[in-house]
């Protein structure tokens, strides 16, 4: 049992530079089983004070409860989350971080350990958190964390956020955006050890560098996954407007046709085939934008899940560098290096286990994708039954040129053609995401290859651990 003595916050902060991280493993109670060394620098902690102690050793008094709570109900149900949290020192002293904490799952789907990594905000954000947790902090005291809750919701849908998960999605994008010229894979400057551990940490490390670069390149093609959906949404909605129209045109024919009695009888088919025609074109619209809805969300677990990969792969090598510091100055013990494999493990885990959610969710975007190409053919389809229905439309109006038959026809023309130019220009961009989400395909595999080469020089690393 750990005893501490009571810490008071002093307005000081804590040392923690912006091309720094660190990690902590906790248990499912959130007691710490291990972390390295920037969290015992930066928390002025030993790294026996640290384990076994509950990771709220570290909790600011200026952190509102419903964070926390939310931590927690996101990943007790498995979830990762993302969260600026103001931590307390030893000494008193504070230290922002931005915190990333991913649940660790056996093969089963279990939660067996959480992980923590952390980074230093450097974006205007954390002035605006700052002052938000303030805020928190004083409706937790007028109302409980319900009141609490309600402003968080509140002030993120003033600022644009729908939900906490687009939010947390923006802001880890553009902390790493902010940083992303000196938090980058570790380089092994500086270090010079002629065995055979520092070799395999070598390969290890060029393994990682290559990781990185397969990121950031599915990175790049996520973003024409989001400009294709937002034309698609666009482009969906102006179809929509289209046949929705033809439908009223049609509806007005009916009326005229009516007026007409038994001479009438054609234009009432040719109208009521329209209506049937343009509903059938709405129906196929709402499925199209509920795949594009689906793709979307898709995308937002893609490009949270990526940012976090490459938080864990710069903090593998982080802590690599780190080790062999250590051992190099003969400041490792042999638990201490059992301790480094065993993270390892975990930290690798969870990069194998997030590149494959991130392969499931391009796999359900293709699906997606070939619906979407599917009902496009069928609009097409029904186009070119509008396109017939017109002509016949034109042929009946020439035998009633009293009506005003002629006019309700040529306008459909003009919406048919209008339908037909917004079809043919979503022809090539719909093409292309599905070329690139099958490259994507091929970039998972590279990745999952890359990450169980990373598996077996870790292998490698066991087996000579007693030499070093």
């Amino acid at each position: 049992m750990h005893y501490r003595s009571k810490v008071y916050p002093k307005n000081m902060e804590s040392p923690f530079r912006p091309d720094e991280m660190f990690f902590s493993i906790t248990d499912l109670k959130g007691i710490i089983l291990s972390g390295n060394k920037v969290f015992y620098r930066t928390s002025k902690y030993t790294r026996e004070e640290l384990i076994g102690a509950p990771h709220n050793i570290i909790r600011h008094p200026d952190m509102p409860r419903i964070i926390f709570k939310l931590l927690w109900d996101y990943i007790r149900l498995g979830k990762p989350i993302v969260a600026y949290v103001k931590n307390m020192a030893k000494d008193g002293s504070y230290y922002w971080v931005l915190a990333t904490v991913m649940p660790l799952k056996d093969e089963y789907g279990q939660i067996q350990k959480y992980v923590s990594i952390r980074i230093k905000p450097t974006t205007e954000y954390l002035d605006l958190v700052n002052r938000l947790y303030k805020e928190l902090l004083e409706e937790e005291k007028k109302g409980g964390m319900d009141a609490s809750y309600q402003k968080l919701v509140e002030t993120l849908k003033s600022l644009g956020y729908e939900s906490y998960d687009e939010f947390m999605k923006d802001v880890l994008s553009k902390e790493l955006e902010s940083k992303k010229d000196i938090l980058k894979v570790e380089e092994l400057k500086g270090i010079h050890m002629d065995n055979e551990f520092f070799r395999i940490i070598k390969r290890t490390f060029d393994i990682a560098r290559k990781l990185d670069g397969l990121y950031d390149s599915i990175y790049e093609k996520i973003s024409i996954f989001e400009n294709f959906t937002n034309v698609l949404q666009e482009k969906s909605d102006r179809i929509f407007r289209l046949t929705d129209y033809i439908r009223l045109i049609s509806l007005n024919s009916s009326v005229e046709s009516f007026k007409l009695g038994s001479k009438g009888a054609s234009f009432s088919v040719l109208s009521a085939e329209m209506r049937k025609n343009s509903e059938m074109g709405n129906k196929i619209i709402d499925e199209m934008k509920k795949q594009t809805e689906l793709i979307m969300k898709d995308m937002d677990r893609i490009v949270i899940l990526i940012n976090i990969s490459k938080l864990q792969i710069i903090m593998i090598t982080k802590f690599l560098k780190e080790t062999l510091e250590s051992l190099q100055s003969g400041n490792s013990s042999e638990e201490e290096r059992k301790e480094v494999e065993s993270n390892l493990r975990d930290l690798l885990h969870l990069l194998l286990t997030d590149a494959r959610e991130i392969a499931e969710y391009s796999s359900d975007m293709q699906t997606q994708l070939k619906k979407i190409d599917e009902h496009m053919k069928k609009l097409k389809i029904l186009v070119k039954r509008l396109e017939f229905l017109y002509l016949n439309g034109m042929v009946e109006s020439a035998h009633h040129t009293e009506t005003s038959f002629s006019i309700i026809f040529t306008e459909v023309n003009k919406l048919v053609d209008s339908t037909r130019e917004v079809l043919g220009s979503l022809h090539t961009p719909l093409f292309e995401v599905i070329q690139k989400n099958k490259e994507l395909g091929l970039e998972f595999k590279e990745v999952d290859v890359l990450i169980n080469k990373m598996y077996e020089e870790l292998n490698s690393l066991t087996q000579v651990t007693q030499e070093v």
